[in-house]
């Protein structure tokens, strides 16, 4: 044998000499041909110099074919393809490449398109691989891997197939660019993988009924290496619907399936696993493709039951659906079923897990509860119904103590629906909160879903028509009462009151005794005695329009009027109560700022009021100062201008005048007329708000971090807190172009380096939203040299918020708040430059 090996050495080294030294094409073409018919192997027309033709043809192509192919590579012209004489020579050169060892043509075509320069040899290999391609070079390769078991001593060469096959996408790209070919587009190259996987797996599912031993290890690799290199939705799209009607047929299948998820490496688990349990249509089929590996690797145990569920979090239901539906719908999983569930409802009742994540991340965990839910049998509620209820009730506290709404509602709805399938005949929770589409979705999670194959045989079945066939006098014959009863068909009680049209009632008024004030005392003694609800609501419906109307005067009886109003309450459920009271403290803030801020403020820390009172506070502050800031407009309204053309009737003797009126009108509501005279400037008018936004702004600030007993809002009443820094925002916005604005934006800079670590997401939404009316309303030039160091710190904070804030909407404001500040600056500098 060893003489044998060194004769086809030798051999090898004068087909190489003959390539790299041609005499004529003829010589070439000889040598190319020997070597073909190496390459296929002994045919009873084929004549070679070797006796043993199988033996010298496994050692060629196992040690030396790589080697001659890159040869024939490195020797190519281009005279052999272009000139017709030489038809033969280019013919056995393609099928040198394509009739040989898949897996070697494979590896030296892939590295020449690698490594060679723009050039007619790189056009070639790219030609050659396309054609590998359509020939199902793909699925000779994995069917000549799958044969045998792999050599560890051969396992590099082995993994460096693996990553030539996985990474052809990224190669071809990275060299040809726009001149790449659409056959190695991962979008059609994926799928021709995976269907030339499938075709292998039916015929190793043929050779297990055949009892043949057959070796998965090469495709599991292969499936890791194409997830983790990014295609791993693709992937699945394209293997898991052949998977999911292979599995419901043959048990075998399923075996399959198993060891070739189980036999993924550890390092490409992960996305693999995710991506497959995110395509599977329904959690029975997930048993069917991963038997019970769960509880056999302890990779797979530790991506299912915590890092898919408590780490990561994704929009695609069926992730969630098919982990805890696997989980759950076993008995042998069960205790492991149990143990996660607990798990998550202990993160979920966490108070700092739930200031702490994102809200994506918590809803995440809540779908994982809900759905598991589903899942629970009675047997299975006896035994953690105390533990889990236990659990719950801190859980409902915090997430009602949130700020956020979403918070709210995730709390509210899984409450309510625990501790009605935990303890359907105990005491129910219930909570008033809208029941919208999300959260009738949610509701709708703790069933579980139905087999789409049953329904998809269910909608097959009820589209197939059954024609029934009738004779011909069958069809011809009617009834007679039939017709007549078709034909008269009167319908009765004409005469009835029921189909008189209604009068329209919408503008009719209602009549009531009590007058309407015309005076502001009046109406404030009306507000004090609120004993008579038609009476309050008379006086209420006007209170706005008297304040606005009357403003002399009204400056000694501001504080008072704003004191009524303040702790009026709505006993009676009047209609618009709450914004008819807002309007009017608005009202009253803008004729009389200055009392009645002063008043407002003074309150807003004081102990006798609640949060709804203090809430209302701030939203009267915020509202005035818009008000003020902006212009007086002596105009009438837009919508008094646009006066609507309304027809008068007309007589059928004139209807020939009447459409040319209507298009006349048409016309001239729709032309646009431009004067020819000059255009009038606009008259500056005086910044109301400007000589009393301090009476708005610091006095809001002076006793934020006091602690009462009924009120702190550095810990629970944080959402006041929020609010407050919300309204200082608004105040500062409206104080642009004021001189006061510098101060302002100084103070509520150092007013914000207090909280923006705070612990509650909304008040660092709030602090975020301050800092941008900061940049919006103080001029760039102040910025930049005034407040510079203030500027460059909070710079560096909302660059930290941006890349390590948990939640998704502080990163997007924080953002927002740094392209404004980096267009401020652009702008400064532009100025500076045009100066120059």
């Amino acid at each position: 044998m060893n003489r044998l090996r060194n004769e086809i050495r030798r051999y090898v080294r004068e087909i190489e000499n003959v390539l790299k030294h041609p005499k004529t094409t003829e010589e070439v073409t000889r040598c190319i041909e020997e070597f073909y018919k190496i390459t296929v192997g002994h045919k009873p027309t084929i004549q070679t110099k070797f006796k043993d033709i199988c033996f010298v043809r496994e050692v060629f192509l196992s040690e030396f074919y790589p080697t001659i192919l890159h040869v024939l590579i490195q020797t190519l012209k281009v005279e052999w393809f272009s000139n017709p004489d030489h038809k033969r020579l280019s013919e056995v050169f393609d099928k040198s490449f394509t009739d040989g060892d898949a897996a070697g043509a494979f590896t030296v075509l892939i590295r020449s398109v690698d490594n060679l320069d723009v050039s007619f040899k790189l056009n070639k290999c790219v030609s050659l691989l396309e054609k590998f391609l359509d020939d199902h070079g793909l699925f000779q390769i994995i069917q000549t891997a799958c044969k045998t078991a792999p050599d560890s001593s051969l396992d590099f060469v082995l993994e460096d197939l693996i990553s030539l096959i996985a990474t052809l996408p990224d190669k071809t790209a990275n060299k040809l660019q726009l001149q790449n070919s659409e056959k190695f587009y991962p979008q059609q190259y994926i799928p021709l993988l995976c269907d030339e996987m499938m075709q292998v797996l039916r015929n190793l599912h043929q050779k297990i009924y055949s009892s043949q031993d057959i070796h998965l290890e090469f495709v599991s690799r292969v499936i890791g290496k194409v997830c983790v290199s990014g295609h791993a939705g693709t992937v699945c799209e394209s293997l898991v619907p052949h998977l999911e009607r292979a599995v419901r047929e043959d048990y075998i299948w399923c075996r399959i399936t198993e060891r070739i998820v189980t036999g993924v490496p550890d390092r490409c688990l992960e996305c693999t696993l995710t991506s497959l349990l995110s395509k599977i249509t329904w959690y029975g089929l997930v048993e069917m493709l991963i038997g019970g590996s769960v509880t056999k690797k302890p990779k797979i145990q530790y991506l299912l039951c915590t890092k898919l569920i408590f780490h990561r979090h994704s929009q695609e239901i069926y992730l969630l659906q098919n982990i805890m539906g696997y989980l759950g719908s076993s008995h042998t999983r069960k205790p492991l079923f149990i143990k996660v569930m607990r798990e998550l409802l202990t993160v979920w009742a966490d108070s700092s897990a739930v200031r702490h994540t994102s809200v994506e991340q918590h809803l995440y965990i809540t779908k994982a509860l809900l759905i598991g839910l589903g899942f629970l049998k009675e047997s299975d509620k006896a035994g953690i119904r105390d533990d889990f209820l236990q659990l719950l009730m801190p859980g409902i506290q915090c997430h009602i103590g949130s700020s956020d709404q979403k918070v709210r509602i995730i709390g509210m709805v899984l409450a309510e629906m625990m501790s009605a399938i935990l303890d359907p005949k105990g005491q129910q929770l219930k909570f008033e909160f809208p029941r919208d589409d999300e959260v009738n979705y949610l509701v709708s999670l703790t069933l579980p879903p139905e087999d789409p194959g049953l329904q998809n045989l269910v909608m097959e079945m009820s589209s197939v028509h059954i024609t029934p066939v009738l004779d011909d006098e069958a069809g011809l014959k009617t009834k007679p009462n039939d017709i007549d009863q078709g034909c008269l068909n009167i319908e009765p009680d004409l005469d009835s009151d029921d189909d008189l049209v209604p009068y329209d009632m919408s503008n009719d008024t209602e009549f009531t005794k009590v007058k309407q004030p015309k005076y502001i005392r009046e109406c404030m003694e009306g507000l004090i005695n609120t004993d008579e609800p038609n009476r309050l609501e008379m006086y209420l419906g006007v209170t706005e329009a008297l304040i606005r109307k009357n403003p002399d005067g009204l400056t000694e009886i501001a504080e008072e009027f704003t004191k009524i109003l303040l702790h009026l309450s709505d006993r009676h459920s009047l209609k618009d109560f709450v914004s008819l009271r807002f309007k009017s403290l608005v009202a009253l803030a803008v004729q009389a700022p200055k009392q009645v801020s002063r008043y407002l403020t003074s309150q807003f820390y004081e102990r006798n009021y609640n949060l709804s009172q203090r809430l209302d506070i701030l939203e009267v502050l915020g509202a005035a100062a818009q008000e003020l800031s902006q212009p007086v407009d002596s105009k009438q309204s837009m919508e008094q201008e646009r006066l609507s053309y309304k027809l008068a009737p007309t007589d059928s003797g004139h209807s020939s005048d009447g459409w040319r009126e209507i298009v006349k009108q048409r016309v001239e509501s729709k032309t646009r007329r431009f004067p020819k005279g000059a255009t009038k400037e606009v008259v500056a008018t005086k910044n109301r708000f400007g000589l009393v936004a301090g009476c708005f702004f610091y006095p809001l600030m002076a006793n934020f971090d006091r602690k009462e007993n009924t009120f702190d809002m550095m810990a629970e009443d944080s959402l006041i807190l929020a609010r407050l820094v919300y309204t200082l925002g608004v105040i500062i916005y409206a104080a642009i172009n004021t001189q006061a604005v510098k101060q302002m934006a100084n103070r509520l800079l150092e007013f914000l380096w207090i909280i923006r670590f705070h612990s509650d997401v909304k008040v660092r939404h709030a602090a975020l939203f301050a800092i941008s009316m900061v940049i919006l309303s103080v001029p760039g030039h102040i910025l930049l040299a005034d407040l510079q160091s203030e500027v460059m710190e909070t710079k560096r904070w909302l660059e930290d918020v941006m890349e390590r804030d948990v939640n998704t909407e502080s990163k997007k404001l924080a953002i927002q708040s740094l392209v404004l500040l980096e267009n401020v600056i652009k702008q400064e500098f532009t100025k500076g430059a045009n100066l120059t």
